[in-house]
């Protein structure tokens, strides 16, 4: 914040000790003892004049004196730039790059799993665990990601967690061994998940307020569901070509593009020294933390996060093993799991901007899920591609609302909300461990039918635990350019007098 030198005939006395007396070489900001703002207010003249706000609100009654007259003040103003508007969806783009290299190399080793299994000699157990053992690296970083993000900054949060999982997805498929493999994924999954938390709150940062749930639903879900419908199905044919150790490579590399991409691109809204790093207090995570909302819904998806990771990886094993369905067919079924994420995402992150309601729209796509999971085992094959479908669409319907749970009913600081995210998501992510690992147990000793019975089962318990969350106050709405100037521009104070 800067501050223009009061006028040498200012009248204001000044004490040593007063936080606004004035110092040689530093900026006199004269204390706020009263005033009264009924309308907005232009500073300066012509095209170049900046709309002044009191931290977003136009009146302070709280601040009027008896006789409705401004003694001494500090006008804030904003300078943001007229397109401010336009530049947060540029940098929505550059963060959904950034999931859709995430869930490439996320779910390219799926693809890989029959090639896996005869080389390492492994069978759908140790293969699952893959998916597991991303989990572990991905739930176990995302608290330590955003406490990392409010001490060094978002931005080089963000590159760092890409540049390492872009790095482990290029050593995943240099691995020569199922150990090796193993470790790698779980260092892929500490990359992906210290970037995902940080790119998520950036998101909330840029579109707080406005058209939010509609953001987060774009980049944490239409750009993961893109990224793993390639991985699921385009890489069948990449692997056919190149083998799946070149295929993994491949994938790290293009991740590591996405971090070039991102330094050059990415930034945070001005006016706020929270977005570049600093010290973190605390007691304030501790209180951010706290918050009984992040809790209920973080632990409602914990059983439909893992039930959609286990079917969007392993419908493709089921239909060809179980269903005879060829490889392809098997893929493209998988691929339109995550691809009916896309238009869900959108129409989710749409309408739920616009309501209250937000439990509604997190608890009842989960009980979708589970009556569709239920369902796989007994209707005709045909009708598996309707089932995969509505799978994907309701699960990712309800994860923008989901993600919008700090900003919008936690109202988070913008300085924490990235652990805050860390935590919903690490929540989540233990049904994302535990899951793959029940579910290929129990079709390993019993059949696929009871497997999928279990996944509707976890997923319709922990959604009905969403109820005891509560629901925003207000809905959010499509943001203007003076609107978005005053709530993310850098802001400057200037000592003046009202009439």
């Amino acid at each position: 914040m800067q501050a223009t030198q009061a006028p040498d005939d200012d009248p204001t006395p000044a004490s040593p000790d007063s936080p606004g007396s004035r110092r040689p070489g530093r900026p006199f900001v004269a204390p706020i003892e009263s005033a009264t703002i009924h309308a907005p207010m232009l500073v300066g003249q012509g095209p170049n004049a900046s709309r002044t706000c009191w931290s977003g609100n136009e009146q302070r009654p709280d601040l009027a004196s008896p006789s409705g007259t401004l003694d001494q003040r500090t006008i804030i103003t904003s300078a943001a730039p007229a397109d401010e508007a336009s530049l947060r969806w540029g940098m929505l783009a550059v963060i959904g790059l950034g999931v859709v290299a995430l869930t490439l190399n996320w779910f390219d080793v799926a693809t890989a799993f029959p090639l896996i299994g005869a080389e390492f000699h492994v069978g759908l157990g140790r293969l699952s665990l893959l998916i597991s053992l991303f989990i572990v690296g991905y739930g176990l970083s995302h608290i330590p990601g955003g406490m990392l993000s409010t001490k060094i900054g978002m931005k080089r949060t963000i590159v760092l967690g890409l540049a390492v999982q872009g790095a482990a997805g290029v050593m995943s498929g240099l691995s020569v061994s199922y150990p090796e493999l193993a470790t790698f994924r779980v260092i892929s999954g500490v990359g992906g998940s210290v970037f995902v938390a940080v790119g998520m709150a950036a998101m909330s940062i840029w579109f707080r307020d406005h058209e939010v749930t509609l953001a987060l639903g774009i980049t944490g879900g239409a750009a993961f569901s893109a990224g793993a419908a390639v991985a699921l199905y385009v890489w069948i044919f990449v692997q056919r070509d190149v083998g799946w150790h070149t295929s993994l490579v491949l994938a790290g590399v293009f991740e590591l593009g996405v971090v070039a991409v991102t330094l050059v691109t990415f930034r945070m809204p001005q006016g706020r020294q929270t977005f570049l790093g600093g010290r973190f207090d605390r007691r304030a995570l501790r209180t951010s933390l706290a918050s009984r909302d992040l809790w209920a819904y973080g632990i409602a998806l914990l059983g439909g996060y893992g039930a959609y990771f286990t079917t969007s990886q392993l419908f493709t094993t089921y239909a060809t093993e179980d269903r005879h369905l060829s490889a392809s067919s098997g893929g493209l079924l998988s691929a339109l799991i995550l691809l009916a994420g896309i238009p869900g995402s959108l129409l989710g992150g749409y309408w739920a901007d616009r309501s209250k309601n937000l439990r509604l729209f997190v608890v009842g796509p989960l009980l979708a899920v589970a009556a569709l999971l239920v369902l796989i085992p007994v209707v005709p094959t045909g009708a598996l591609w309707a089932l995969g479908i509505g799978i994907g669409f309701f699960l990712i319907f309800g994860f923008a609302a989901w993600l919008a749970v700090p900003a919008r009913v936690c109202r988070i600081d913008h300085a924490y909300i990235g652990t805050a995210t860390g935590l919903m998501l690490s929540l989540a992510a233990i049904g994302g461990f535990f899951t793959p690992i029940i579910f290929g147990h129990l079709v390993t000793h019993t059949s696929f039918t009871v497997g999928w019975v279990f996944l509707a089962v976890a997923s319709f318990v922990f959604a009905l635990l969403g109820l005891a969350g509560q629901n925003p106050e207000r809905a959010t709405r499509r943001a203007t350019a003076p609107e978005l100037a005053s709530s993310h521009g850098p802001v400057s104070a200037v000592s003046g007098s009202l009439d």
